[in-house]
């Protein structure tokens, strides 16, 4: 028992360096009604060191499923955070993820150095200045643009550690958030850096939907970044980029570029510049190549071809495939929207034909509530699954493609099936083969096919959305 008992306090013990963990202790039992257990300690140092639950389950029982740690949270140290947050705001405080436990504590001044008044022992004392409603910092050393609100975010726990380590504990200069749209990408690089804010120096987030020249990007990113300095801004792109660079060595920088397919070629493969954007492929490859102490991440549809080079398993250049949610994160948007019902067949099969896409499946939670009172069992059996704004959404996706590769998607989409490089060259008009294997790649960096042991396929959204199309062609 006692042997218990000392492991259950030496975990995660690195919290203390940075938080005032005895008083944190006191006002959270406070809030509960009585003392925490060492079990409720162990937890709370394990997210105040940046773990999520699933992180903190793999380092305190390896192979248990995290389910149980989440379980654990939500009905203990959660609610205590809330009751203890809210009783010294005057605010209802609510803790919707693991991620806000960080901030919430800060701002209440748990974090050794976070308000003079906390270093009196007055641990139940207002804040200095109130919890802004989107969660995001207002701080001179971080500017958010227009990032949009996570403050409802689902799952891709695994992905946000994944992240954490590469930007934080690897170093990575590149980091690039891939996947089709609508998949949460955007969502993904704001709350990702949100968690690791405090170990940068600088925070800059910016979407580049609206395809702003690369000498606009850089004149905003160095005037934020030397905005403690007068700084004169050269001319040229190159000279921009090399300004930049010397800023990334001398301070620690997170940059955040959202949406960066709005500066790529559509209607050719997959990673081409549109003219009058190359600059962009310049400051890739350099902020790649060039040793600093910063990060860039980069979320797209398709991978920039510079990146395709530069990157490694092993390099300080990464690429992050995101999929969809999984059965449990996906039926949370659903609780957000209204009352469902279904079989759990039934909403595997829902869920499933989305590919766990989050805003196709707000889409069709919306559909199902409008038109089927919530009857997930009638909305798949009336069999047009693919209307509408996902009609759009995968629109604007297929609009980007080469004559060519809209071939193979035709094509795949008529086999309905996984189909292999020599039957797929044989059914297609004449192709050499290195171009069909150019066509496939870009497919592939689109997140539009699947490759599962050199036979590719289409998902079932993708085919339906295929055939949809096609017959639509022919009719008309």
């Amino acid at each position: 028992m006692a042997s218990t008992l000392s492991k259950l306090e030496v975990e995660f013990t690195e919290a203390g360096n940075n938080w005032n963990l005895e008083k944190l202790y006191i006002d959270l039992a406070a809030a509960k009604g009585k003392s925490l257990t060492q079990v409720e300690k162990k937890f709370l140092r394990g997210l105040l060191c940046g773990y999520s639950p699933a992180e903190i389950a793999v380092q305190v029982y390896q192979s248990r499923s995290s389910n149980s740690v989440r379980v654990y949270l939500s009905n203990g140290i959660y609610k205590y955070i809330e009751q203890l947050i809210s009783d010294k705001t005057g605010n209802l405080i609510k803790v919707k993820s693991w991620n806000r436990v960080i901030y919430l504590l800060e701002k209440a001044g748990y974090k050794i150095g976070a308000f003079e008044e906390f270093k009196h022992g007055n641990s139940l004392a207002k804040p200095a200045r109130q919890v802004p409603n989107s969660g995001l910092p207002n701080d001179k050393h971080q500017d958010w643009g227009e990032a949009i609100d996570t403050a409802v975010f689902y799952g891709q726990e695994e992905e946000l550690g994944t992240l954490k380590q590469w930007i934080v504990k690897d170093h990575c200069r590149i980091v690039t958030i891939l996947g089709m749209g609508g998949i949460g990408k955007t969502a993904l690089s704001i709350r990702s850096a949100e968690l690791i804010k405090d170990k940068f120096d600088y925070v800059i987030w910016r979407s580049l939907h609206h395809a702003p020249p690369i000498q606009d990007i850089l004149a905003t990113l160095l005037k934020f970044l030397s905005k403690d300095s007068e700084t004169n801004i050269p001319d040229t792109v190159n000279a921009r980029i090399s300004q930049l660079i010397d800023c990334l060595r001398s301070s620690r920088c997170l940059l955040v570029l959202d949406n960066a397919e709005a500066i790529l070629q559509s209607g050719d493969c997959a990673g081409c510049y549109r003219q009058g954007y190359e600059g962009y492929g310049e400051l890739l490859r350099r902020v790649g190549e060039t040793l600093h102490q910063s990060c860039l991440v980069l979320t797209s549809r398709e991978k920039p071809k510079e990146l395709v080079s530069l990157e490694g398993n092993k390099l300080p250049v990464r690429s992050l495939q995101l999929g969809g949610l999984k059965l449990q994160q996906a039926r949370e948007i659903f609780k957000t929207k209204g009352d469902f019902f279904g079989s759990e067949d039934e909403w595997i099969a829902l869920i499933d034909f989305y590919a766990g896409n989050p805003q196709i499946l707000k889409i069709a939670a919306t559909t199902i509530l409008t038109l089927f009172q919530g009857n997930v069992s009638q909305f798949l059996k009336q069999g047009n699954l693919v209307f509408g704004d996902i009609c759009a959404l995968l629109d604007e996706q297929f609009n980007r493609l080469s004559d060519l590769e809209k071939k193979v998607m035709y094509w795949l989409a008529i086999k309905q099936g996984s189909i292999s490089l020599t039957e797929l060259r044989g059914d297609l008009p004449p192709i050499s083969q290195s171009e069909l294997l150019e066509t496939l790649e870009s497919l592939l960096k689109r997140s539009l096919i699947e490759n599962n042991s050199a036979r590719f396929t289409q998902k079932p959204l993708i085919t339906e959305y295929m055939t949809k199309r096609l017959i639509k062609q022919v009719f008309n």
